[in-house]
C-alpha cells in the first residue's frame, strides 16, 4: 500500500503532494520560522515602547524650552514697555531716577544666559535662545545709551525717537517664531 499523500490545498497534483513525513517536516520548518518571527516582533515592542518614550522626552523638554524663551520675551517686553513708558520730554528728576534706578533687564538677562546651549538638541532652538540673547544684550545698550543722554546736555534725541522700537520688534519676531516652533514640536 503506497503511504498516504497530503496535498496542498487538495489539489491532487503530485508537485503539490507530499507523504506523512515531508508534510510534517515542512509544517513544522515553517511554523518554527513564524514562530522565530512572532518572538521577534515581541521582543521588540519594549523597545520601541521606550524609544517613543525617549523621542516624546525630548520633544517635551524642546517644548519647554521654546515656552521659556516665549516667556523670557514677553517679559523683556513687558519690562521694556514699563521703563519706555517713564521716558518723557519733560521727566523730572524722580521720574529720571526711578528710570536709571537698578540694573536694567539683569534678571532676564541671566536667565537667557544661563540656559546652556550645547545640551539643545536642534539647531532651532540654539536659533531662539541666541535671538533672545541678542534682544537682551540690545535693550541694555539702548538704555545706556538713553541714560548717558539722560545724564547729560545734550539733548533728548534718543527720547524723542522711540529708542526701544526695534527690540520690541525684534521680541515681537522672537514671539512668533517661538509659536512656530512650538506649533512644528507638537
Amino acid at each position: 500500500m503506497p503511504a498516504p499523500e497530503y496535498c496542498f490545498l487538495w489539489i491532487d497534483w503530485w508537485p503539490l503532494c507530499m507523504t506523512k513525513a515531508e508534510w510534517s517536516g515542512w509544517m513544522q520548518a515553517i511554523f518554527s520560522v513564524a514562530a522565530i518571527a512572532a518572538a521577534g516582533a515581541f521582543a521588540m515592542l519594549p523597545i520601541r515602547a521606550a524609544r517613543q518614550d525617549q523621542l516624546d522626552a525630548r520633544r517635551d523638554s524642546m517644548l519647554s524650552l521654546v515656552s521659556v524663551v516665549a516667556t523670557l520675551a514677553r517679559l523683556l517686553s513687558l519690562e521694556i514697555e514699563a521703563r519706555a513708558s517713564r521716558l518723557d520730554n519733560s521727566m523730572d528728576e524722580t521720574a529720571r531716577d526711578a528710570f536709571l534706578s537698578g540694573d536694567p533687564f539683569v534678571d532676564i538677562f541671566a536667565a537667557a544666559y544661563a540656559i546652556p546651549l550645547h545640551e539643545q538638541p536642534e539647531e532651532a532652538q540654539v536659533r531662539l535662545v541666541f535671538a533672545l540673547r541678542k534682544l537682551v544684550s540690545t535693550a541694555r545698550d539702548v538704555h545706556s545709551g538713553i541714560a548717558k543722554e539722560l545724564n547729560s546736555s545734550l539733548g533728548d534725541f534718543l527720547i524723542a525717537r522711540q529708542p526701544f522700537a526695534l527690540v520690541l520688534e525684534g521680541l515681537d519676531h522672537l514671539e512668533k517664531n517661538c509659536k512656530k516652533r512650538a506649533a512644528e514640536l507638537r
